[in-house]
C-alpha cells in the first residue's frame, strides 16, 4: 500500500512543475510592463522639460521682436507722423519674417493702423528651432494693440 501512495504522490509532483515555470513568467512580465510604464513616464517628463525650454527661448525671440517694433513705431518719421507705416485698412502696412533674435530664434511680425479710431497692432509670432527643415517647433506670439 506505501509503495502505491508513493507512485500516486511522485505522479502528482511531477504534473505541478510546470506551475512553478508559469509563475516565474507571469511575475517577471509584470515587472517588465512595471518597468516600461516608469520608463514611459520619465521619458515623456524629459521631452516636456525641453520644449519648455525651447518655448522659452520663442517667448524671448518674439519679446525681441515686439520691442523692436515698438521702438521704430516711436522714433520713425513716415510721411507726416511718426510710425513704422501709414494707416491702410484691412491689411498690415509693414511685415518683416524671418529675423534673426538674439537668443537664437526669429520671429515674423506685422503692423496694421487705423485712423478711426487711431490704434495701432502689432502682431508678432516668435519661433525656436529656425531654418528651413526644423525638426521640432516651437511657437510664441503676442498681439499687441494701443
Amino acid at each position: 500500500m506505501f509503495k502505491y501512495l508513493n507512485i500516486e504522490v511522485l505522479k502528482c509532483l511531477e504534473s505541478k512543475k510546470g506551475i512553478t515555470m508559469l509563475l516565474v513568467v507571469t511575475i517577471l512580465s509584470s515587472i517588465m510592463a512595471i518597468g516600461l510604464g516608469i520608463f514611459n513616464v520619465i521619458f515623456g517628463q524629459i521631452r516636456i522639460s525641453g520644449e519648455i525650454a525651447d518655448s522659452f527661448l520663442a517667448f524671448y525671440s518674439a519679446d525681441q521682436g515686439i520691442e523692436k517694433t515698438l521702438y521704430l513705431d516711436r522714433i520713425t518719421y513716415v510721411g507726416n507722423t511718426y510710425g513704422v507705416c501709414i494707416s491702410t485698412p484691412g491689411i498690415p502696412c509693414y511685415t518683416e519674417t524671418g529675423v534673426s533674435a538674439s537668443s537664437g530664434g526669429c520671429y515674423d511680425l506685422s503692423v496694421s493702423k487705423t485712423t478711426s479710431p487711431a490704434t495701432t497692432e502689432i502682431k508678432v509670432l516668435g519661433q525656436y528651432r529656425c531654418g528651413t527643415n526644423p525638426s521640432r517647433i516651437i511657437r510664441r506670439g503676442f498681439n499687441l494693440t494701443y
